[in-house]
Parts: C-alpha cells; structure tokens; sequence
C-alpha cells in the first residue's frame, strides 16, 4: 500500500551505503501501483545486486516485486502466484471490499459465452449487468494490462535481461487469468516452467533455520500487538505499521499510523 512507503525509506536508510541487498517479504498482494515504488526504491538503493526471499507466500503484487529483483531465494513450502490486481470497489479503502481485476473480466466474460454459445435469455442477467458501473470494467481491464507491462519492463531489465522473449511470455502467462488469484507457483515450476532465476534455500540448512525463526517470530509478534497489521526490520531498525478501522456512517476511518521500537524478544524453541 502506498502508506508503507515512508516506513520502508526509514528502512532502506538503516541499510544505506549497502550494494547488494535481500528483501524478506510474505505478503498475500496489494497495490500494484505501490509494488512498483517499492521496487524502485530497492533498485536504486542496491545497485549491484537486489535479491527476494519467499520463507511463505509472495502472491499477486508482491509476486511483481519478486519479478523485479535479480534471484528470488524460495524456501521449499514458498509460492508465488498470478499477477492479477486487487482492486477496491467498497466505499471507504480501508473497510471495503476488494476483487481481483481478472476475475471481474472473467465474469462478464462467462455471461457473454452462455448467452451466445449456450443460448441463456439475456434478460435473466440485467439486474446483474445493471449493477456494475462502465467505469469499473476500464479500471480492472487497464490494471490488468499494466500488471502486465510492469512484469515485462522489469524482467526485461533485470532478471531475464538476456531473454526478452521469455520476458514476454511469462509477463502474459500470468497476468492472463489461465492461473487464478490464489494459484500456487512453486520452486518447481518457478524454475522449470517459467524459467526465473530462482534458487531454493536447503531445509536442512542453518540459512533456512534462521530464515524460518526470524519469519516465525514475526508472525508471533504481529499476532500479540494490538492494531499491528506489518512490520518493517533490518539488522537495526525495526517499525510496525498500525491499523485501527472505525466504521462510522459517512466517515472515513482513521489514518494508518507507523510505531516505532523493536519486538519483543522470543525465546527460541529448545
């Protein structure tokens, strides 16, 4: 989201002077829009060298920030998944609902196939037709599109600069709605299908031990602080992102509100 912009410069500040860098990041998706800035912002600061790591789950705009970097390091349960936006139809951006872009598309989609290919009476879908806005249709199709077109500019760039075509076709692959929202990527066909530099972290390794504690404890202290919904830490630096949703008729609810201050300490399963 665009609120962790501020939280994640903090971050890259306590890092600064690094040239090669690895982000940690499990996320189940987002602003595209915002995936790209942080992005940006991870690229410029690390000039040399910009790795992710997958411990869990990178889906959908966090799965963008991974095409961005130069290897993606994935545990062995990791996964990626599709490309496809969220977008927020609610009232307030905090409160309501989200859709993904493709599944919209797709749904109109299905009404145009019974009513040609199947012959349903079109009459039976105008309460429904009636209900979604023109508009709605442009923003999720032009979404979708440049989901696209950041996976192909950044891969291009980094990844599989020395493969522009393969660029191409993973970009379309998955932005193109043949994989659903909640799909799972794995090493396996990160690798061997889509063809990323991808490496996957030994299970049995020290590396792998570290990874899966520090990820483990951050899911404890996220689920003990009140109103904590992200937290941001470096070697030095540790922020966490508070949300407090006041729904209140006619009102929107309260900024997000960064808190500083490390974690708790987490004693270590013996």
């Amino acid at each position: 989201m665009k609120q962790d912009t501020p939280l994640f410069e903090d971050l890259l500040r306590s890092v600064s002077g690094a040239e090669e860098g690895y982000l940690m990041i499990n996320c189940p998706g987002g602003d595209p829009n915002a995936a790209e800035k942080l992005l940006v912002m991870c690229r410029e600061r690390f000039a040399k060298q910009f790795n992710v790591i997958v411990p869990d789950f990178a889906k959908s705009a966090a799965t963008m920030i991974a095409l961005g970097s130069d290897k993606i390091l994935m545990g062995y349960l990791a996964e990626l998944g599709p490309i496809d936006p969220q977008l927020q139809v609610g009232p307030l951006p905090m409160t309501g609902q989200t859709i993904p872009a493709r599944s919209f598309i797709d749904g109109l989609d299905m009404i145009r196939k019974r009513i040609k290919e199947e012959r349903d009476p079109p009459h039976i879908y105008l309460p429904m037709l009636s209900q979604i806005r023109p508009e709605l249709i442009a923003i999720c199709q032009r979404a979708i599109e440049d989901s696209q077109a950041f996976a192909e500019k950044w891969l291009k760039q980094h990844m599989l600069k020395d493969a522009p075509e393969q660029a191409t076709m993973i970009a379309k692959l998955l932005s193109s709605g043949e994989k659903s929202h909640g799909k799972v990527i794995d090493f396996t066909e990160a690798k061997d299908v889509l063809k990323l530099n991808v490496e996957k972290i030994d299970k049995n390794s020290e590396l792998w031990n570290e990874i899966w504690e520090l990820y483990c404890r951050s899911i404890q202290f996220l689920s003990t602080q009140h109103a904590a919904a992200k937290l941001f830490e470096s070697e030095t630096v540790s922020l966490t992102m508070s949300i407090e949703a006041v729904i209140v008729e006619g009102r929107r609810p309260p900024p997000t509100a960064p808190m500083r201050g490390p974690p708790p300490a987490t004693p270590s399963p013996e």
